[in-house]
Parts: C-alpha cells; structure tokens; sequence
C-alpha cells in the first residue's frame, strides 16, 4: 500500500511540525507551503510528474489569500486532490464555508493526532489512492458532520478502537447516526475493502431474522428449495452491522454469541458449522444493562458486544452543530429537487437551533428536505421551514409523552453531571462519589449505564 502525499498550506510553522509528526512515521508524506502562491506552484508541479498530491491540508485564514481563493485556483488548475480545510477559530462558520466551496471534509485546530490521521487517511482512500485506485470508497454522505469537542473526542476513540477487531457498541437515541459511526469505523479499518452489512434487528419477525442472519439448507422448512447463504456469509472478511441490537429474540441471541465466542455458526437444517471472519459493530437506544435485569437481554452477550462502548449525544446537546448539518443537507439533497438553493438565511437557523428535534439529526434532514421542495429563492427562508406546531416557544414538545421528556431531561442531567463529577476527580470512584454524596457502587452502577465508566474505575 503506498504512502499517501500530503500538501499542508499554513503560515504557522507549528502546524506544519504537528502534521509531520503525525502523519509522515507510517501514513504520508508531508510537503508545506507558507502562503497560497507557493501551494499552487507546488501542486502544478506535482500534478505535471508523476507524484501529484493526494490530500491538501488548506489553512482557511492564511495571510495574502483566503483558502477558498487558493482552493479555486487549485480547482483551476486542474489538481485533485481532496482539499480539507482547517482553522483554529470560527469552526462552525468556516466549516460551512468549507462544505459551500466544495471542500471535502474540515478540521478544527490545534490538530489532534487520531482525528488528523482518521481524516486524511479517508480522504485518501476518497481519492482512491491506497491500492492504485482500486479500493472501495467511502461513500460521500458517510461523513460525520460536528464541530464541537464530543467530535474531536469520539474521533479519537473511533481512531483507536477503528484499527483493531474488537467488537464495538454504539448508544445513542434514533436518528443521532448510529450507522454512519459503525460505516466510519469500518472505512477506517483494515476491513475497508471488504463487505459492511447492515442488520435490522427491529425490522424483522425471529423466524425471518434467524433465516436472513444463518441463510438455511434446502428442505429445512417448507418453501426451502435450494440452500441460501445469509447475512453472516454476506459479512464474511467484512463488518456485520447489528441495527437496534436489542430487539433481538433470546433464541437469536444464542446464537449470535456462539459467533462471537468462535466465529462459527451452522445454517437452519445444516448438520456442520461453518466459519466466519467477521468484525461485528451494534447499535441500541436502549439500555442494555436494564434488559438484562428484565430477562430480555442475555448477560454474556452484552459483555461480549460491548467490549468498546461508544455513546453518540442527542442533537439538542450539539446545537452548535445545526448549521453546519443543515448546509450539508442542503447541499446533499438540492439535486433532487432540481433548484440551486445555496445555504439558509439567518432567521432559519436561529428557528432551526431553538428546535427540541426529538427525533435527532434524521428529523432535521427530513425538515431540510421539505424546505428545499418549497423555498423559491438561494436560501432556505423560514416561512419554508414545516416545523412542528406542537413546539412551544418555550422549547416543549407537546407532541410527546410527559414521561418521555421527563426521562429525556433527567438522562441529560445525570450524563453531564457524571461527566464533570468524574473528570473533577481525575476518575477515582471514591472521592466522587463522596462528594456527591453516593454510595461508590451506586455511582459505579450509575456510570455503566450511560456508558462512563472511567478506566481506573472498572477496577
């Protein structure tokens, strides 16, 4: 696999050093250039031989030319290279900046090495660049869209966890992009090449379920008339994406754990079993560890999915991250509307940010998609936005049951406050919880249900 070629434009020696440092051991090869002049002749030059650059790393407030300015002239000049843009301030006007000039992903500074890396080495294999062009490209809605620290934070855990085989599992209300997180995992994997498949657990009935994930031998049940592989074989080299893991039936999860246990597992009607490589991500907005104390979860199936949680936050606790969501659904999805619709105007957005959205980021992309439809000028107003009338202004959702929000506000308060009791104590268990007045299993019980179990507290 070759190295990737990096162009990093920034007048701040220091984040040329940081990029060097983390990019060029195993992963790229960087060259810098000060100001826009200098890039362009360096790229023209690269795009002429016979190593032209993979990634430009374009610095947005550089000192005689902006980045948009330097970009379009890369444009011009024929280079193809992915362009992510990076600033150290005014993340989210920028980053919707970067998304309307065309860029392919942005980047807050100071640069974090997992994030840098995860990013450049998507856009590389964007560019196709890993194998001479052959490789299976990440698709281009499969970005994940933030620009606060829960971003830079779970980049960095996806780059850790990404790397290796170990099975991952993702907590997040619907519609907070628990399958766009497990297709990142997966595109950053050593697996990328091979098959991602996705599971529905909820969709189907136990007896379709267990047929869809085993697949069956002919004359296992009537209408089996010739052998059929399932999901599982499907997945085989690749990841299994296990959707609402926890609508599983007890009979599939059996099963199920028999796989994780030895990779193997036997077709319905089969006589032997079959083996399997496989890397297994799961999703649920439920609470596991609940089910299992209800009796409709097994106990040593959620120790063997959730080896490496992942807790995705609900849209109202990343407000800030609204505009930059609803620009790149505007610009995902003004094509099928056959309109030039640019961006969205102020007075949308303050609406937009001051929604509840119970039903996540999805419920704001079906709102874009429906302004879209009926907006009659470049940007998106807000008499084109159909919100939801239920919504008072004061922020309440009528539309929802009282102990569903109730519950909602409570979740939110404990996670916040178990975040700042835990990092105020640098993750000894004993003095917070004294000083939140708990018992220390309590406080331990607590934390393993919102998935923040600091790691000297497992001990």
């Amino acid at each position: 696999m070759r190295r990737a070629r990096v162009l990093v434009v920034d007048d701040e020696a220091s984040t040329v050093e940081v990029a060097r440092a983390h990019l060029e051991a195993d992963l790229a090869e960087v060259v810098a250039a000060s100001d826009g002049a200098a890039a362009i002749a360096l790229a023209r030059a690269a795009q002429e031989g016979e190593r032209p650059f993979d990634v430009v790393l374009l610095d947005f407030h550089l000192p005689h030319e902006s980045g948009r300015e330097v970009a379009a002239k890369l444009a011009v000049a024929g280079v193809d290279a992915r362009i992510v843009i990076m600033s150290g301030r005014d993340a989210v006007p920028v980053a919707v900046e970067a998304m309307r000039m065309g860029a392919f992903d942005f980047i807050a500074k100071p640069l974090s090495r997992i994030d840098l890396r995860a990013r450049v080495e998507r856009a590389f294999r964007d560019r196709g660049g890993a194998a001479g062009g052959a490789v299976r490209r990440p698709r281009k809605s499969d970005v994940i869209i933030g620009a606060g620290p829960w971003l830079t934070q779970l980049y960095e855990r996806l780059g850790m966890v990404a790397v290796t085989d170990v099975t991952v599992t993702i907590q997040g209300e619907s519609g907070t992009g628990k399958e766009l997180v497990a297709r990142t995992i997966h595109s950053l994997s050593p697996r990328f090449e091979r098959p991602f498949v996705v599971v529905s657990c909820a969709a189907l009935p136990e007896s379709l379920l267990e047929d869809e994930l085993f697949g069956h031998v002919r004359g296992a049940f009537t209408d089996a008339n010739r052998d059929r592989d399932g999901l599982l074989a499907a997945a085989d080299g690749g990841t299994l994406f296990l959707d609402e893991v926890g609508e599983l039936p007890l009979a599939v999860q059996a099963k199920l754990l028999r796989v994780l246990q030895f990779r193997e597992y036997r077709r319905l009607g089969d006589d032997r079993d079959r083996q399997v490589d496989i890397r297994i991500v799961a999703a649920t907005h439920r609470d596991l560890g609940a089910m299992v104390a209800a009796g409709r979860f097994r106990e040593d199936l959620m120790y063997r999915i959730n080896v490496f949680p992942l807790e995705l936050p609900p849209l109202r606790e990343r407000a800030g991250d609204i505009p930059l969501l609803a620009q790149h659904f505007v610009l995902l999805h003004r094509g099928r509307v056959d309109k030039r619709v640019d961006g969205i105007t102020a007075g949308a957005l303050a609406r937009l940010c001051a929604e509840p959205w119970p039903g996540n980021v999805r419920q704001l992309e079906n709102k874009i998609q429906q302004a879209l439809v009926v907006a009659d000028g470049p940007l998106i107003a807000e008499a084109d936005l159909d919100l939801d009338k239920a919504t008072t202004a004061g922020g309440v959702d009528l539309s929802r049951p009282f102990q569903a929000q109730k519950k909602d506000v409570v979740d939110r308060f404990e996670r916040q406050y178990l975040r700042a009791l835990v990092d105020a104590h640098a993750g000894n268990l004993a003095a917070a919880a004294r000083q939140a007045g708990m018992d220390r299993k309590n406080l331990w019980l607590l934390l393993r249900k919102h998935g923040l179990v600091p790691a000297r507290g497992k001990h």
